[in-house]
């Protein structure tokens, strides 16, 4: 039995308690520490700073989760549930999710740890402590990105406190908002030594966890360096160069430290005819079985995660979001012993224990479900399906079925109050039904994701999309960007020559248009027009060409398109669609984004929107060239064709927006994003001189509302004039004592 020594870190981390259970899986094995130990070694202290962080991830999910437009109070819900979800009674201390302290405790450990760690510390010229020293900064900044999240303004310390009369509540190094996060972070944090060592020497891997139930891997605990960065440029958002540079970390993470892609995920398409119709459905199978899988050995879908025991014997068990989304929790353990000889001959007994976690579905502790907004929201969705015989398309079809990752997000249930959606995001079915699950078919994920590819991709287009890129960005959503789906830009060469009678002079008169062509791709990004390829020429994070072994697809791909057919494979997003493309999809979105502010534009005016480059410059030479060999003479007139690119319009960038919105919900819904997805997305539209207060503002207040999006624009809810106020969007601070 391995010994915990989390009790002896007590006295070091100065305040927060600590698990002590004598087989914590966060404890690691001491005997990998034993030789050339130091007492510089922390490793140990950093594994409690783990600890703390499980006991608030919970908590931010929830929060991040029941105050967006995806999720809606059952008649089951607790009045702590339902004050959450309806902006009510948010005072700290309420109920157990409002504990900024939580986010404090682990902040306070991080102080704890950087004021006693050595990064000199040294064997054979290594530097052994520098890289965990990173961790602990960038374990810092992400708690204090959530903390501006959910609270706006927060004390901002990064001296340990021991004590409950420094007064730091009050008076502070210095106060955190979204806007200043990352100034102080890299000016007091040290969050710009850390992504030094991170980069230059890697990160720490502490091997594998023993949860009782399987092996959690440490690498699932690290936290990346450049997502840390891109995630406070993209909270910031105050300017295109702040997108500019958060896409250059996600670009820079996705290039080098993610070995995952944005994979192909056919949704299952059956027909049956009756009476000579086609009844067609679908089910999203391959999405959630690569979403959702409870194994936590290898990232692959899943980037990061914080690992949850089977029992307490183990440690904490992470069980709060099943159970708020109608799951009851069962844990159990067994312990078997076997005798072996060891190296002096003896004989000794090995005890091994286990556990494991069982989930029930129970509707009368269902307190959420998906909420009309994202029902409607699923159903609206145009469904791409492709005929393919041969290996060859021979139709494109649009069927009635929406978009498919709602059912598998939320299946039904078959309860004896009828058929209930249960959100299985945190407790997946291993079986998949047109009809119904069983309340018994799910199972318990022992960890919690925080960062996944598809999730990064779309937060990369977000920074694209507000950089200039509108058209790369709704590529990431339809068609995927790697070296096989990019379109180029080509030179063309045009020649015409001409015959004189009298001076037997040849004129050959040579066009060259620089950039003045798009080398399109089969079934490839062709959204993509010449305008954004000229342009990001300048640009690395716009550079796919090293992704050679990442061929990415759309990630709609994985809900709203299908391929069926004898030899077929998934096509996805054809050249033969001609419905959910860029010029239709944004220019509708851009009409119905001025329904909702009361306009009255067309769908052709808000064609006209969607920028095209300026007119050529064309510049005319003239040169007069003898053949050698004829003695002929040639003049040679060259018209150069030099292209002007042209910025988006505002219109169109707010649009494209809107729909990578539409595809967070459709994608990560009922995770812990969305309430801050769209606080960031809002302030990006403030931040713009748009309406993004408003914005934000009608979406939450239409979540209960049954209607399809953009239907009846102008109406909105009981909650709109509340949320129009950005001050409305986050938790009061403590009150003093």
């Amino acid at each position: 039995m391995k010994k915990s020594i989390f009790s002896l870190l007590f006295a070091l981390v100065g305040v927060g308690t600590l698990t002590t259970s004598c087989e914590d899986m966060l404890t690691p094995d001491l005997d990998r520490y034993t030789t050339n130990f130091s007492g510089k070694d922390t490793v140990n202290f950093y594994l409690g700073i783990m600890s703390n962080l499980q006991d608030m991830i919970e908590q931010n999910v929830l929060l991040g989760e029941l105050r967006g437009d995806l999720v809606r109070p059952t008649e089951y819900a607790s009045d702590s549930i339902n004050d959450i979800i309806n902006f009510r009674n948010l005072a700290d201390g309420e109920n157990l999710l409002l504990n900024r302290a939580a986010y404090y405790k682990v902040i306070n450990q991080c102080n704890f740890y950087l004021s006693k760690a050595d990064s000199m510390a040294a064997k054979n010229n290594n530097y052994y402590m520098r890289r965990e020293l990173a961790q602990v900064q960038l374990v810092r900044a992400w708690t204090y990105m959530q903390l501006v999240q959910n609270y706006g303004k927060v004390p901002f310390i990064v001296l340990p406190v021991d004590n409950s009369n420094t007064g730091w509540e009050t008076n502070p190094e210095d106060w955190a908002t979204p806007d200043n996060l990352l100034n102080l972070l890299e000016s007091k944090g040290g969050l710009k030594q850390a992504y030094q060592y991170s980069e230059q020497l890697g990160y720490p891997d502490y091997g594998k966890f023993n949860n009782g139930s399987d092996e959690f891997h440490h690498k699932f605990m690290t936290f990346n360096a450049n997502l840390i960065y891109g995630d406070l440029y993209l909270l910031r958002g105050a300017n295109p160069d702040d997108y500019a540079q958060a896409a250059t970390y996600y670009h820079k993470y996705l290039d080098e430290d993610c070995d995952s892609y944005v994979k192909e995920m056919e949704v299952i398409v059956s027909n049956t005819k009756r009476n000579g119709v086609d009844n067609y459905s679908a089910i999203a199978n391959a999405w959630k079985f690569t979403l959702m899988s409870t194994n936590f050995v290898r990232p692959d879908e899943n980037r990061m995660a914080f690992p949850s025991a089977s029992n307490t014997f183990f440690g904490k068990m992470l069980t709060r979001v099943p159970q708020v989304y109608g799951f009851d929790a069962t844990s159990t353990n067994s312990t078997t012993s076997s005798t072996s000889k060891g190296s002096d001959g003896k004989e000794k007994e090995d005890v091994k224990t286990a556990g494991s976690v069982s989930l029930e579905g129970n509707y009368r502790n269902r307190q959420v479900e998906p909420s009309e907004a994202i029902e409607r929201l699923s159903k609206a969705q145009v469904f791409v399906y492709n005929e393919v015989e041969n290996g060859k398309q021979t139709d494109v079809k649009y069927l009635p079925l929406g978009d498919q990752r709602i059912y598998s997000a939320a299946p039904y249930v078959a309860t004896d109050k009828g058929r209930l959606r249960f959100i299985q995001k945190f407790s997946p079915s291993a079986k998949t039904s047109f009809s119904a699950l069983s309340p018994r078919d799910f199972s318990f994920r022992y960890g919690i994701p925080l960062y996944r590819t598809r999730q990064i991709y779309l937060r990369y287009a977000e920074a694209i999309n507000r950089a200039g890129f509108p058209r790369y960005a709704f590529s990431v959503l339809r068609d995927g960007l790697s070296p096989e789906t990019l379109p180029k830009a080509t030179t063309r060469l045009v020649g015409d020559t001409t015959y004189t009678d009298a001076t037997k002079t040849h004129i050959a008169k040579i066009e060259v248009d620089v950039y003045g062509a798009v080398d399109s791709i089969a079934n490839g990004a062709n959204s993509i027009d010449l305008n954004e390829i000229v342009r990001a020429k300048a640009y690395k994070w716009l550079d796919f060409s090293k992704f050679a072994n990442k061929h990415n697809e759309g990630t709609r791909l994985a809900g709203a398109a299908s391929t069926q057919g004898f030899g077929g494979g998934i096509i996805g997003f054809t050249d033969a669609d001609t419905i959910w493309t860029y010029e239709k999809v944004v220019a509708q979105r851009i009409a119905a984004e001025d329904a909702r502010r009361g306009g009255k534009l067309s769908h052709a005016a808000a064609r006209g929107l969607l920028k095209a480059p300026a007119a050529d410059d064309v510049v005319t030479t003239e040169k007069e060239v003898t053949d050698p060999n004829t003695g002929d003479t040639y003049k040679v007139i060259t018209r150069t064709h030099k292209f002007k690119p042209a910025d988006p319009s505002r219109e169109e960038v707010a649009a494209v927006e809107t729909l990578i919105a539409d595809e967070l919900a459709l994608e990560t819904a009922f995770e812990g994003n969305r309430y801050y997805d769209l606080m960031r997305l809002a302030r990006h539209r403030n931040a713009a001189g748009e309406d993004g207060s408003a914005w934000m503002a009608w979406l939450i207040s239409r979540r209960d509302e049954p209607l399809a999006p953009y239907e009846q624009p102008t109406k909105t809810g009981s909650l709109y004039n509340f949320l129009l106020q950005p001050e409305n969007w986050y938790l009061p601070a403590p009150k003093n004592k």
